[in-house]
């Protein structure tokens, strides 16, 4: 079941997820661009959005698989934007993507993260195919 209070709307376009103290965009770079995104265009997005200190905030970064799974949950039902089942918390509006591009290590390969399913697959940094960007600020506390 969704946790209604577990996210605070921030009202200026991010959401505060009170279990991991994660900022994240509340739209994926999909709702907000209206384009798909290669890991580089990922990457630049994220540039971007520092570069504009969007939400007084420099540290806009992709996600890492930890950070993405706190966000996927199987019990809860969205939709993607072609109307498609997808486990993205519903805080999150509908009709984002959902593949999104992950923090990676270097090399011609990236990571896909998908809400349709859980998984995380490798991907080609240059195909442009359907995946958008999530940004997220702060860090899950460890230990």
């Amino acid at each position: 079941m969704p946790d209604s209070n577990r996210f605070i709307d921030n009202q200026d376009g991010t959401l505060t997820d009170t279990k991991t103290t994660l900022i994240w965009l509340r739209e994926d770079g999909w709702q907000r661009d209206a384009k798909w995104f290669t890991w580089d265009e990922a990457h630049d997005f994220r540039i971007h959005m520092n570069d504009i200190k969007f939400c007084n905030f420099q540290d806009w970064r992709l996600p890492d698989e930890d950070d993405i799974r706190t966000l996927y949950n199987p019990e809860v039902i969205n939709y993607d934007k072609y109307e498609k089942e997808m486990h993205l918390e519903t805080v999150f509006p509908p009709g984002g993507q959902s593949t999104v591009w992950l923090k990676g290590d270097g090399g011609s390969y990236g990571v896909l993260f998908d809400f349709k399913n859980g998984e995380t697959r490798p991907m080609y940094k240059s195909k442009s195919g359907r995946m958008s960007v999530r940004l997220v600020y702060g860090s899950i506390p460890r230990g």
